[in-house]
């Protein structure tokens, strides 16, 4: 596991520290806030501390928190693998990692997921990656945030595509059934042409012999 890197955020409602590459045992030592979890009509990524603790423990993974002073866990981003059901689990070489996160409610618009990003993307290592994200309007708090689907897609191309991400199109069902989801991906420098031709096959669920 890669060193944990960590920095101290200012928000409207006080300091937030930001830290990667959390344990397990520091998941332990904290509360999920409130705000994380499920809802009449909206559930959470992810609902729960075991679910944040899984991910910590795999050692391929980063994941990234934001904690308050009270030491509640109020946003989280992380680096995974593709889920082994999904497409882009089939990506040989495997250099694909999903990049997911969200913040509790109450804690969203405090400027809190652009540090998040920042640590889980700026890795140097990542140039050895394709990082990628999925954006499905389903999983987006529309009550809360009192945005159209649109404008909440919008956001989220905002906040990523300063860190090298693109929107590319791809025919894989679960995206393609709504026209506001999303795939936006970003390439590290150092992926050759043929994984880039690899990755290319896998949008449109092309698999080479």
């Amino acid at each position: 596991m890669a060193k944990p890197d960590k920095e101290i955020v200012q928000s409207s409602k006080g300091p937030i520290e930001v830290r990667s590459y959390v344990t397990p045992e520091y998941i332990d030592s904290c509360e999920l806030d409130e705000g994380i979890g499920v809802f009449p009509q909206y559930r959470s990524l992810l609902t729960s501390k075991k679910s944040l603790r899984s991910l910590a423990a795999e050692k391929k993974n980063n994941l990234c928190l934001c904690v308050d002073e009270g030491n509640h866990i109020v946003g989280y981003c992380v680096r995974r693998k593709p889920p082994s059901d999904e497409r882009w689990a089939e990506m040989d070489p495997p250099l694909l990692f999903e990049v997911l996160g969200e913040n509790a409610r109450g804690w969203r618009s405090h400027g809190l997921m652009k540090p998040m990003l920042r640590l889980i993307c700026n890795e140097p290592e990542n140039e050895d990656r394709i990082l990628y994200i999925v954006g499905y309007t389903w999983t987006w708090d529309m009550e809360e945030t009192h945005k159209t689907l649109q404008e909440y897609r919008d956001t989220i191309i905002h906040l990523l595509t300063p860190y090298g991400f693109r929107q590319y199109p791809t025919n894989e069902p679960n995206v393609s059934l709504r026209a506001e989801n999303l795939f936006m991906a970003r390439l590290g420098e150092n992926i050759e042409r043929p994984v880039k031709r690899n990755f290319t096959n896998l949008l449109f669920g092309i698999r080479e012999d």
